[in-house]
């Protein structure tokens, strides 16, 4: 295995930049994903590392080597992509092997490698079946394969899960957690999806309009996100976020937005500007009998284990989460109270995240 460097990592199609100034260093044997909405530049950048896109300015490196100029098969790394990109008329053992084929390598060593990586993938007894006679996770499964059978130094993986349903891409995702703790991979992992990203990474690059916004790991990222997108990204159900205004009362920091006044925590009471954004998550709510704040309920929704309660508060919709055993309906008007030690105050000029002494 080996790291990886993208330094000042810039891609543009014509006058349009889609990738701006990338750099992060991936430790050899690190799983991280890089995970925001549609169109940020994450596959983009994938496809940089793996050479299937030049480079419009800075530089990649993987180990010690420098491989700007490096054709994909010179890189020694192995791509996995959304659609599986099986050979439809080969065989699960001859679509494991064609890469080593390829390669040259001796056909005793090939048929040893393949037979290893299929007991490892649970696909023995499918090595004389084709593509088509298999399910959309056991396709998966070879596609995996096929880059594992190579040993190669890094692992690059587009949006491997997104075709498969919900319960096959929690199976899949376990099962790929444990294949790259066993090998000790390099893996850089492509994703759209929040829960993915958190669940399967050692650190988060959150990118978002082709610049990476934060990159930590994923306690850090859901705990202490730096701007109101990573915050309204990560997360789910997404967090609540207010327009406020501050003022000092009784020597005390209060917000206040249309609808009801809250007082500053003392960790925060350091904030000095007039106006802010105040940030708090669904599960940082809780319901109370009477008094706290109030608002009117105008959608439920039932969700196993909780429900998640929409809440006309004034001009504003929140959204809290409580137990499912909880009887309530729409048109309902509840008390509630926010955990003022979980509160996230973001400026109004750029969106960033306000730090406060016990935080820097």
């Amino acid at each position: 295995m080996a790291s990886v460097a993208l330094k000042n990592l810039y891609k543009n199609f014509g006058q349009t930049t889609v990738v701006r100034n990338v750099n992060v260093e991936i430790d050899d044997g690190e799983f991280l994903v890089f995970v925001g909405p549609s169109g940020c530049g994450k596959t983009t950048t994938l496809r940089m590392v793996v050479g299937l896109e030049a480079i419009s300015e800075g530089e990649i490196y993987i180990g010690n080597n420098l491989v700007n100029d490096l054709p994909p098969g010179d890189r020694d790394v192995a791509m996995v992509f959304q659609n599986y990109a099986l050979y439809s008329h080969m065989t699960v053992s001859r679509n494991l092997g064609f890469a080593l084929k390829a390669r040259g390598v001796d056909e005793r060593e090939i048929i040893n490698r393949v037979q290893r990586v299929a007991k490892m993938l649970d696909l023995e007894e499918m090595l004389e079946r084709k593509p088509r006679q298999l399910s959309g996770g056991q396709r998966q499964r070879v596609a995996l394969g096929r880059a594992v059978v190579r040993s190669p130094k890094v692992f690059l993986m587009d949006e491997p899960l997104s075709n498969l349903d919900a319960l096959l891409r929690l199976q899949t995702r376990k099962e790929l957690i444990e294949l790259t703790s066993e090998l000790k991979s390099t893996v850089i992992y492509v994703t759209h999806d929040q829960v993915e990203a958190m669940t399967m990474g050692h650190r988060l690059a959150v990118m978002n309009k082709g610049e990476v916004v934060q990159l930590d790991t994923p306690e850090k990222v859901f705990n202490e996100p730096a701007n109101r997108f990573v915050a309204e990204f990560i997360g789910s159900p997404p967090m609540n976020f207010l327009d406020v205004e501050v003022s000092e009362k009784s020597h005390k920091k209060t917000i206040r937005a249309d609808s009801f006044e809250l007082e500053l925590p003392n960790s925060m009471s350091s904030f000095s500007d007039s106006k802010a954004i105040m940030g708090f998550r669904p599960h940082d709510i809780k319901l109370v009998s009477e008094g706290g704040l109030g608002g009117r309920v105008t959608v439920v929704e039932t969700l196993g284990a909780e429900k998640l309660i929409y809440l006309k508060v004034g001009n504003n919709s929140l959204s809290i989460l409580v137990p499912a055993t909880e009887k309530i309906s729409s048109g309902e008007h509840l008390h509630f109270e926010i955990n003022k030690d979980h509160l996230h105050l973001f400026n109004r000029d750029d969106e960033k995240r306000i730090l406060f002494p016990t935080e820097s």
